[in-house]
Order: structure tokens, then sequence, then C-alpha cells
């Protein structure tokens, strides 16, 4: 067993787990996706060799990303991870970074800057205005700085007033977190990871705007977006 072997496995690390690595103060920290972080003197081109092959991206001297919990690249070569940290990409290179943006299809979308939908998206979730389950599309989204990941409702059919306890009206077109004041962050990485990757999810937890358990049923029905079946648990 490796050196680097004997580190991930004393540390439990798995490759999977980790958001980024960066240099802070002559030490190598690597960050995972619970929020812990492991801190060593290994140099990081060794980790980036040990790691899968394609999976983790050198931006630039000194920042290793996972190519998966990549949620934004802007024009200006600024990467956006999925917990909201932003690493200034290598700005002699900037055509590559603009390259793999996409490559990886990322959107560009920017708060407060007029929404264009997808051409006959909204159009055909109009069949689920009366289904009896709440059902909301949301699109990942950022400020004009890059920073700040958070969604907004682009889609809410008539149910959704009854379990949010908001009018449709009042969400649709807004920030999460300007609707919900009380907003819980946890949920962020799941949409995102949807929204982006394509993957699907089921999420049970508390929710503080609702002061209820819920169960989310998230799925990709547009690349960039996330489409959202509620069940609130019954008293």
């Amino acid at each position: 067993m490796t050196d680097l072997e004997k580190y991930f496995k004393k540390h439990k690390l798995k490759a999977e787990d980790i958001l980024y690595i960066y240099r802070r103060n002559r030490k190598t920290v690597i960050c995972c996706e619970s929020g812990e972080e492991a801190v060593s003197v290994i140099p990081m081109n060794e980790i980036l060799a040990f790691l899968p092959e394609g999976e983790f991206l050198s931006i630039t001297k000194g920042v290793i990303v996972h190519r998966d919990r990549i949620v934004r690249i802007g024009d200006d070569g600024v990467y956006t991870m999925s917990d909201g940290k932003n690493f200034q990409g290598r700005q002699r290179y900037l055509s590559v970074h603009k390259k793999l943006r996409r490559e990886m299809n990322l959107a560009v979308p920017l708060l407060n800057k007029e929404f264009v939908s997808p051409l006959g998206f909204f159009e055909k979730c109009s069949i689920l205005d009366d289904m009896p389950v709440a059902y909301c599309v949301i699109e990942l989204v950022f400020d004009e700085n890059g920073h700040g990941v958070d969604f907004i409702f682009r889609y809410c059919n008539k149910y959704m007033e009854i379990v949010e306890g908001i009018p449709v009206e009042e969400m649709l077109n807004r920030s999460f977190y300007e609707v919900f004041k009380n907003g819980d962050k946890k949920w962020l990485i799941s949409y995102a990871d949807v929204a982006l990757n394509g993957s699907q999810r089921t999420l049970r937890d508390y929710s503080l705007e609702i002061d209820k358990n819920l169960t989310i049923h998230c799925y990709q029905p547009e690349p960039g977006y996330c489409a959202c079946v509620l069940v609130p648990e019954e008293a």
C-alpha cells in the first residue's frame, strides 16, 4: 500500500466525496462534500496523479476541482463549486475554461436578468396545473458576481400553494430564499447535482419553511433545471 493510499484510508477519504483541493499556508487542503477537511504536506501533483483520471481538473496552480461538482464557469474563468466556493482559473487560458463550460453544458444564468424559457417546455408543464400533488421546476442561478448559488421558481402547479402556503404568483420567477427568508441551504447541493448532472434524487428531511417533514422526488427535465414533486408528511 502506497503512502497516499494509507493517507486516504487513515482520513477515510474517497475520491467521489471530494469537492476540491487547494493550497493554504503551504499545506494541501482536501475539502469534502461533508464540509470536513484533511490537511497534509503531500504535493498537489502527487494527489492529482492518484485520483481517478478525468474526474478532477487542475484549473490553476494550487487548485484542483472535482469535475462533477462544478456548477458554473464564468467568462472570466471563475469556477463556482456546488458549495458556493469560487476559484479563479488560469487567466491566460480563458478560452479553455469557456470550452469546458460548453462541453459540460453549464448555463450562465444571472439573477435580475430577463428570463427566456426553453421553447415549449413550460407550456408542456401546464398539463400538471391541477395535479393534486405539489410540483415545481426550479432553475440554478447566480448573482452578478458569480456568488451565492440560489434557485428560482420557473413553474409551480396550483397544489404548490397548498403545500408551501404561498400564492403561486408570489413564487414564480423569484428566488427561493427571497420567498422563504428562513429557507434551509441544505437542499442546494442535491438540487445542483440534479440540475447539472441529470441525476435523480429522493430527499427526506424537515422543511423549516413549512414546519413539516418533507419528501422531495427530483429529476432533470431540461439541462440546468430541477423538477420537484413535494410530498409533506401528514400529521
